[in-house]
Order: structure tokens, then sequence, then C-alpha cells
């Protein structure tokens, strides 16, 4: 189940309609424009409606001037003069799906970037500061893939005019050709002619983990609702209307390119955190003690901001056949590179001690953290490791604790009600 997201809206013309967000776990209040509101920031977006986006340009220098300046802008509007401080736009009608997949996707780019001054506060406490990362190159570029329509040539042009890269691949067989040799801002499928061959290429990027977090658009001329469900069903990230103009065009695309260029920037970001400072030497995880230090920045940001944090608790077991200290320490090592890699890159994996590992889950509830806990336990336990006898490979048994931080409790209190889980007694962070 997905977090519950608590959005603001603002109508500015009266006709506002979001039907069918509640469904997808997204919570709206109405906002009078009023300043009250944007001072308690316990809300994770903001969404503008408007027949006229360039009426919305002195609410978003209001939100600027407020404490909720940090929260994603969602504008539903109609125009071309897209005003500066919006980080998504959308031309109405919008689909309920389209508007809660932009919506999470702004709000968990926002949560990286947030985790990344925070998890670089910890580390300079431990005494790491080297956070250099390569800088981007700057220029965006984007895939086209389909047949090579009088669309594909105004995208071009469009997007040629903000000095954008853009390459063709009239082919499926291409298309990913390409995607594994560069890396690319946006992909925009042409789904004019071949609806089925783009939804094939959207949802085996969603399948790939290199590709997941590339924002798909796809060019349609279809306004059915069923299709659009469909479509967002199957990865795609926005669907450009066949009729959109230079402006949209260049607009949209652009915003999702830049989306993709400030996550690579912020996960870049998280691994020169990464450092011997703060890691445990064997498994490559993070210290117990910065990871304590971190989830109780978590908590008490969280406790302000009213978002939850999750924790999971995993202690490994040996099986009952005799294994060398040497196998066992093996294994550990090979888990704890595996948990790098299932979970994401805000999460903190830590190594608590030789046979219990912690994941510290920002923004998640207990149920987000339940489906952490089931996931890691599942793929552990059905990976073989390499025993003493190289033909007799071994499996790992993990037990899993989950909890969701309550109201005023420390990290050491939330870690002993997990470890308790377990029935274990409090662990000293090392």
């Amino acid at each position: 189940m997905a977090r519950i997201l608590d959005i603001l809206v603002f109508d500015g013309s009266g006709e506002a309609s979001l039907p069918g967000l509640s469904r997808l776990d997204i919570r709206t209040r109405d906002w009078d424009g009023s300043a009250a509101a944007l001072n308690k920031t316990n809300f994770d977006a903001i969404i503008l409606v408007d027949s006229d986006i360039d009426r919305l340009k002195p609410v978003i220098e209001q939100i600027n001037a407020s404490p909720s300046r940090n929260v994603p802008r969602l504008a539903i509007a109609d125009g071309t003069d897209v005003p500066e401080g919006l980080d998504a736009w959308l031309r109405p009608p919008a689909a309920a799906n389209q508007i809660a997949s932009r919506l999470r996707a702004l709000v968990r780019l926002k949560v990286m970037e947030d985790i990344v001054r925070r998890r670089r506060a910890a580390a300079e406490v431990f005494g790491h500061d080297d956070f250099m990362v390569a800088e981007e190159s700057g220029r965006p570029t984007v895939l086209f893939v389909g047949e090579a329509t009088t669309r594909f040539l105004d995208l071009r042009h469009a997007l040629s005019r903000a000095e954008a890269d853009v390459v063709a691949a009239f082919s499926s067989y291409s298309a990913f050709d390409y995607l594994h040799e560069r890396a690319f801002d946006a992909v925009v499928l042409n789904a004019t002619t071949r609806q089925e061959m783009a939804f094939t290429i959207s949802s085996a990027m969603r399948r790939n983990a290199r590709l997941y977090h590339t924002p798909v658009l796809l060019l349609s001329r279809s306004n059915r609702q069923e299709e659009a469900d469909e479509a967002f069903a199957r990865g795609v990230s926005d669907i450009l209307p066949w009729d959109a103009d230079e402006t949209e065009i260049r607009e949209r695309v652009l915003r999702l390119a830049s989306e993709r260029q400030r996550r690579r920037k912020a996960r870049a970001q998280l691994d020169a955190c990464r450092a011997t400072k703060t890691l445990d030497a064997d498994s490559g995880l993070f210290r117990a003690r910065f990871g304590l230090a971190h989830l109780q920045d978590l908590l008490n940001a969280g406790e302000k901001a009213h978002r939850p944090t999750g924790l999971v608790l995993m202690r490994l077991g040996a099986p009952s056949e005799a294994q060398s200290d040497a196998a066992i320490r093996s294994a550990r090592i090979q888990f704890a590179s595996m948990l790098r890699h299932l979970l994401r890159a805000e999460d903190c994996p830590v190594a608590m001690a030789n046979d219990l590992y912690a994941a510290i889950l920002p923004c998640t509830h207990l149920d987000g953290a339940d489906s952490v806990a089931e996931r890691i336990r599942a793929i552990a336990e059905c990976t073989a490791f390499e025993g003493d006898d190289p033909l007799k490979a071994f499996r790992l048994t993990v037990e899993t604790g989950t909890s969701e931080a309550r109201g005023g409790e420390t990290a050491e209190a939330l870690i002993e009600r997990t470890q308790r889980q377990l029935g274990l007694p409090q662990t000293k962070a090392v």
C-alpha cells in the first residue's frame, strides 16, 4: 500500500474537479489562499488549479515567501506562459492516475533531497567531509521511440531550441540498444500508431532497475480514460497530447528530464556519504552509531512535519549443519551487499551487530516497513550461499521485526521496541 499523501489544493477558477484521488491514497483539502495554511507545512504537496496558468504567479510567489517554499507544486491549468516555481504542469482534464503519479514522483524526489542534507550532516559529525560528485552536463538528452511522424519533427525542433539533444529510435530493438548504451533524461513513446509497442517498452523499463526512474512520456491521440489508466499502470509518467504546441512539449518533457537529473544528483550525493568513517568495515553498511544519529534526526524532523519513519530489523541465522566461521562471515557480507540493492536510495541500511541489521525508512508507515521486510526475507531465504563444500550451498534464515516511530519516541527506544519482536535485549550502538 502506498503512503497516504496530504495535498493542499488551490482553486483559482472555482471549477476544480479532482475525482478519484482518494482511492489512490491521495487526501486533499481546499486552500483559500490564506498564509495561515502555508505556515503549518503539514502537507506533502500543493496542487494549483486555474483556467489560466498565468494567474498562478502571485500564488507561487506567496508560497515562495512562506515556510512551505520547499513543498512540491503541481499546476493543472491551461496556458502557455508557464511561470517559474512549478515542479510539474498538466493540462486539464488530467486523469487521477496521472495526477497521483506525478505527485508521488515529486514528493519522493523532495524526500531524497532532504535526506541528502540530513545524511551529509550526520557524516560530517563522524568526520567525513568529502562530498564531491561529478556535475551533470546540464544538457538534457531525450530518446524518441516510434514512427517519425510530423510530431517527431515538432518535438526535435521544440527541444533543440532549449539546447536538448534528441535521439530517434524507430523500433523497439534500436530503442533498447540506445537505452543500454547511454543514460537518457526522458523517453517519448509515439503511441499514435503502435500503442502496444509503446506500452511494452514502458513496462520493460519499469522492470529494469537501471531504467526504472527514467521518465516516460506517451504521445497519444486518445482522450479515453481507460487507455490513460492502462498507460499509467504500465509505468508511463505523463501523457503528451497529440495537439500539444511547442511550448507545452518543451515544458512537460524538460520538467521530467530535470527531475531525472535531480534524482541522479541526489543519489550520487547519498553515495558520497559512504566513507570509511561512516561504514562498517566488514559489511559495507553504515555503522550502528551513524545509523542511530541519522535515525534520531529523522524522528525529530518527522515529528515537526508529521511524517512517518519506518524501521526494519533483521536477524540472520546460520544453518544447523556445521559451517566454518569464514563461510558464515562470507554469507553475511553477501547478504549486506544484497540488502543495499533491495532498498531505496534514501533508505539507510545499518550493520547493528554481526548477525543483526537495520533498514531505516524515511516517510514510511508500518505497512510499508512490513512490505520491505517481507521482500528482504523472501529474497534472502531463497538465495544459496557457498559453504565449505562447494557442492553444498546453504541458506540463511532471516527473522524480521518492523515498527513505525511514535510521537516523541527516541531512536534508542524505537530500536529497542523493535528488537523485542525478535526476543533480543537492547543492542548497544558501536
